[in-house]
């Protein structure tokens, strides 16, 4: 039997923004944690971290999937639906930073980032729309997909060039959904970290981006933060 408590998804689980969104979501309450990356070992480290912060109260499924391979991708979240319920916080995360230099880089590089940034997003946000509008319903409810994105789609690096161009497509994407489903309840929407991630930068640290997050899902307003 599915679990009556709140469930957050995070798809690219890691060290940095991903560990501590996990963190601070589940001292908000959201007991049951999925957690989604491609390494086992990375993983079962994640589900350690999070656990020595929050406390046993946190339940957390760990999948080691390839985002890009749907069947994969459906497979893991057909589970994990059957232990915890559909997810009422999706928080995607993944991405990989591969220098792209013109015209040395495999279009193929390019095609598998598209893979990872766009179409697993969709994928996702196509299995798990109708149930988040469906609880925009009831009372109390806060339903969300939350992007974590960069300054990329509006200031393309051009040594990272495969980068930013499909992040570029992933927020055109979000801001489609955003456009379409916040008018009925679903708060979607895109964290811009405008720089590199670091634990002891004064405003790029993951325990900040992961407050601003958690401030953006609160209020519910607008489309995008900038940190």
């Amino acid at each position: 039997m599915a679990s009556t408590s709140k469930t957050l998804l995070v798809v690219g689980s890691g060290p940095g923004i991903g560990r501590a969104v996990a963190t601070l979501f589940a001292s908000k309450g959201y007991h049951n944690v999925v957690l989604i990356a491609r390494r086992d070992d990375s993983l079962a480290s994640e589900k350690a971290a999070v656990e020595e912060a929050v406390g046993t109260q946190v339940n957390i499924r760990t999948y080691p999937v390839d985002i890009t391979d749907p069947a994969a991708l459906g497979k893991a979240l057909d589970d994990a639906d059957a232990v915890f319920g559909k997810p009422e916080c999706v928080f995607f995360n993944a991405a990989r930073v591969l220098p792209s230099a013109f015209f040395e880089h495999d279009v193929k590089e390019i095609e598998y980032d598209l893979k990872i940034n766009v179409s697993a997003l969709y994928i996702l946000a196509q299995r798990c729309m109708p149930h988040l509008v469906s609880l925009a319903k009831v009372s109390g409810a806060r339903p969300a997909l939350i992007v974590t994105s960069s300054a990329l789609p509006l200031q393309p690096i051009p040594q990272l060039f495969a980068l930013s161009l499909v992040k570029a497509a992933q927020r055109n994407l979000v801001q489609s959904l955003h456009m379409t489903y916040a008018a009925e309840g679903v708060h979607v929407g895109v964290i811009n970290v405008a720089g590199q991630v670091f634990p002891d930068d004064p405003v790029r640290n993951p325990t900040n981006i992961a407050a601003k997050t958690w401030a953006w899902f609160e209020g519910g307003e607008g489309f995008e933060v900038v940190i």
